[in-house]
């Protein structure tokens, strides 16, 4: 399920909002309607980083750009550096 709100509106229903995003409602603040940001659960946050790493290691396998293969774990802890770097 998804819910739209204007900045203005979500500043005094931050609290609420986030816990209906961790409950895996996707939520949509506007400014002058035009979406600026979506708040997701942080489980989803993941999956969709997981899904993004595995559709660009497809795209270079399907390029022929491959490298030598980089266990789970190491990839799991690179991904989550470069989230915290950004």
């Amino acid at each position: 399920m998804t819910a739209t709100y204007s900045l203005a509106e979500a500043r005094g229903k931050l609290g609420a909002l986030a816990r209906r995003a961790a409950r895996h409602e996707r939520i949509t603040l506007t400014d002058r309607g035009v979406p600026m940001a979506v708040l997701v659960s942080p489980a989803e946050l993941e999956d969709l980083e997981d899904a993004l790493a595995i559709a660009r290691l497809e795209r270079d396998r399907a390029l022929g750009r491959t490298g030598a293969p980089i266990p789970h774990d190491e990839a799991r802890r690179i991904l989550r550096a470069e989230h915290v770097d950004r």
